[in-house]
């Protein structure tokens, strides 16, 4: 009991961080990755395990795969104890942090540190999620630990070598990310060595070699592969981006943070001395890593994204607990640190919310509960998903199964959805996204054909929609905010040639053929009546041309009379519609796209059209809109 009182803050701590890790574990639904690794537990045998689960399925060494192979023959696979060891990991994260920041500098360092690892959004949600970021991570501390232990205690023991070599290799096993930063732990504690620990240290490092060796065929597979070419190289402020996010995007915690941060060089207490050795291993494997990391994407294959920069986060949680510890009024500053961190892990990031990453129990649950409505035989499903089976996943706990109709849609897609709805006798169509980059042309391409919304819902990172057919039907109407149509004798905003508009049987046409490839153009700045927050523009028409016409619509942007430059390019944008364009009768056609980040409030937008080979194209209802985005 006298332990108890003497430690109740850490022991506090650690509680806060298992009641906000273990909370959310059964209230949140899978996430894509997760489900993609439960999917890949179908395989029965060890080796069709290896070789279809892990290594032609997945990007990540066999070991967090195994283990959930092994966890889930003896849970089960619920959210709840599926991801019960990944938790406990995360908690136990917390707690070997303490005991470092305490044996390393100083007990209130350990404080604080463990504070922040326990309370933030970015640990917490990669501790219940059942991937490698929470072993990872309490490997990675571990390591930390018997690194020390081997290099730097004077007691030298061979069971501490034995421990540090079996954590270098299961970090190994558990992610590629892992692997690199143990790696470069490794390679720095070289610089530490003496003719006392020398040989202990080669020992670690020598069976970590041995006990990896198994697996040398399946990293060799990953690498010859491409590994993580999905990501993009990161950019030169990528740091700073990860720290931002670390502190959950929040202003006002990172301010706090500074505020103690320069309050405890006003208000220092006593300064309690610590070995510079360790303040150096912490700034090396934070930034060191870092730096590694960054070059190796650009040099080679790009392997920085938020979640891998957990397994280092702590070791700069520990330098900043280094520089609060010596605040003279240290209680007051850790109860700060540690309320502001949950009340924005809580309130400002809604931790108990659902809207974190793409949904799949809660879209499965629209789906199944509009087919009993309208009838699952009138329902025509058009949705773009890693994999069927993530959905149909929860759809089965219920006795039921999801058909889809379309489960992958790729950007250049409208073309086939459309000619595919046009022929569907279905009254009904449901039509969504999840955990997947979807236009939202694929959206009012369906509606199209099914103009009138139904219902939706939308989430972070997914959406769902029940469309029909009948009018009768609408229940949502989507609103428009402008609408600006070209006529031959006016000019707001638009710009084109009047020699080419060409009236026959009393109707007005714009003309395109090989003396006249471009127009006409919409031209508009974001700011003022077209603010675009939450809305994207759609260009519309109808377009008939001779046999063999190519047709795109453009988007480009200029900035102070330059063109816009993205990536080192020009930002340009064009999206064919010969599919669509009628040759003989006309046809309606539309263009509609959200305009990029990047683009500023006074920075010029142009809409316009290409004939492509200059064949005869008329267009007509030429008109242009600003949608409300309840798309994405």
């Amino acid at each position: 009991m006298e332990v108890f009182k003497k430690n109740i803050d850490i022991v506090l701590i650690v509680l806060l961080g298992f009641i906000l890790r273990f909370s959310i574990s059964f209230t949140h639904s899978y996430s894509n990755d997760e489900l993609s690794a439960i999917n890949r537990l179908r395989f029965d045998n060890f080796s069709d395990l290896i070789e279809f689960g892990v290594m032609k399925g997945d990007m990540h060494p066999a070991g967090v795969q195994v283990f959930m192979k092994i966890w889930s023959s003896i849970a089960g696979t619920s959210e709840l104890w599926m991801r019960l060891p990944f938790v406990l990991c995360g908690v136990l994260s917390v707690l070997a942090l303490f005991f470092i920041g305490k044996k390393w500098f100083n007990r209130n360092t350990g404080l604080v540190a463990a504070g922040l690892l326990a309370v933030l959004y970015f640990p917490i949600m990669n501790s219940e999620f059942a991937r490698p970021y929470s072993p990872g991570l309490l490997i990675c501390i571990l390591t930390a630990w018997y690194m020390h232990k081997v290099l730097i205690c004077k007691v030298k023991k061979v069971k501490n070598a034995i421990i540090l070599g079996c954590l270098f290799a299961a970090g190994m096993y558990t992610h590629y990310f892992a692997f690199m930063f143990l790696g470069f732990m490794g390679v720095t504690g070289l610089f530490l060595l003496n003719r006392e620990n020398w040989k202990y240290y080669f020992i670690a490092g020598g069976l970590a070699i041995l006990l990896f060796s198994p697996h040398i065929g399946v990293t060799d597979y990953h690498l010859n592969v491409g590994g993580l070419q999905w990501l993009g190289a990161p950019d030169k402020d990528w740091l700073f981006q990860f720290i931002f996010h670390a502190f959950n995007e929040s202003w006002i915690l990172i301010i706090a943070v500074l505020a103690l941060i320069i309050l405890s060089f006003v208000f220092r207490g006593e300064i309690q001395n610590s070995k510079r050795v360790y303040l150096i291993l912490c700034i090396l494997w934070f930034f060191g890593i870092y730096i590694v990391g960054h070059v190796f994407s650009l040099i080679s294959t790009p392997v920085l994204k938020f979640p891998v920069m957990l397994f280092a986060l702590p070791f700069l949680f520990l330098l900043i607990g280094l520089l609060v510890s010596q605040f003279r009024y240290f209680k007051v500053a850790l109860g700060v640190l540690v309320v502001a961190g949950l009340m924005s892990t809580t309130i400002e990031k809604d931790l108990y919310g659902n809207e974190h990453y793409g949904l799949f129990k809660e879209l499965a649950e629209h789906i199944t509960e509009w087919e009993e409505e309208v009838g699952a035989e009138n329902t025509y499903t058009v949705f773009n998903l890693s994999n069927p089976n993530y959905m149909n996943y929860y759809a089965n706990q219920w006795d039921k199964d999801i058909e889809f109709d379309w489960d992958v849609i790729e950007f250049s897609d409208d073309y086939a959805i459309r000619a595919d709805l046009e022929n569907r006798t279905e009254s009904y169509c449901i039509v969504g996204y999840t955990a997947r980059l979807t236009l939202v042309n694929v959206f009012e391409t369906a509606k199209e054909v099914y103009p009138f919304i139904i219902d939706y819902h939308k989430y972070n990172n997914c959406a769902i929609f029940l469309l029909s057919k009948r009018e009768e039907d609408q229940k949502v109407q989507q609103n428009y905010t402008r609408e600006i149509e070209l006529d031959c004798d006016k000019s707001e905003r638009w710009n084109f040639n009047t020699d080419y508009c060409v009236k026959e049987s009393g109707k007005s046409f714009y003309q395109l053929d090989s003396t006249n490839i471009y127009g006409p153009e919409f031209v508009f700045k974001p700011s003022g009546d077209y603010d675009l927050k939450g809305k994207y523009v759609q260009i519309s028409f109808w377009a008939k041309g001779e046999e063999g016409a190519q047709l795109t619509t453009t988007v480009s942007a200029t900035r102070n009379g330059e063109f816009v430059q993205h990536n080192g390019e020009n930002f340009w944008i064009g999206h064919d519609v010969d599919a669509v364009m009628a040759k003989e009768e006309g046809n309606y056609c539309q263009y509609s796209t959200t305009v990029p980040d990047f683009i500023k409030a006074d920075d010029e937008l142009k809409f316009s059209f290409w004939n492509r080979n200059g064949a005869k194209i008329q267009l007509s209802n030429i008109q242009f809109r600003i949608v409300d985005n309840i798309w994405n």
